[in-house]
């Protein structure tokens, strides 16, 4: 995913940016050497918190990815590519191709979702 750096601040040891994407804003952890504000680089996004079907993640009736900030948490609506028995769903968010692991997922999911998450992690992939 492209993104360009909004704000970049060191919190107890813990690289925290807000950035903004063609489908939205979002803020995370960054993971690898400390970003310029203003840069334009392209990440890959780990979604890693603990998702339950209705509780934190749920079916959309939104068919556009978007991400955005609301109260403190990561909100995004993706598509849904796959789900898998072990619990695997899978989503594009944007361009990006994301894993989720989520509990109590309907049978025949598809179509699009929207999820909310305490926090995301961000690696810079350096294309």
């Amino acid at each position: 995913m492209h993104i360009k750096i909004l704000d970049v601040k060191n919190i107890q040891d813990e690289i925290k940016v807000k950035f903004e994407t063609s489908i939205g804003t979002g803020a995370g952890t960054w993971n690898g050497e400390l970003p310029t504000l203003g840069d334009c680089t392209d990440i890959e996004i780990d979604i890693d918190d603990n998702f339950d079907w209705g509780k934190n993640i749920i079916t959309s009736n939104k068919d556009t990815c978007m991400i955005a900030i609301e109260n403190n948490l990561f909100r995004f609506v993706a598509q849904v590519i796959s789900y898998e028995d072990d619990g695997c769903l899978t989503i594009k968010l944007g361009d990006s191709i994301i894993f989720l692991d989520v509990d109590n997922v309907p049978s025949a999911i598809e179509g699009w979702i929207e999820g909310k998450a305490k926090s995301i992690r961000l690696y810079p992939t350096n294309l």
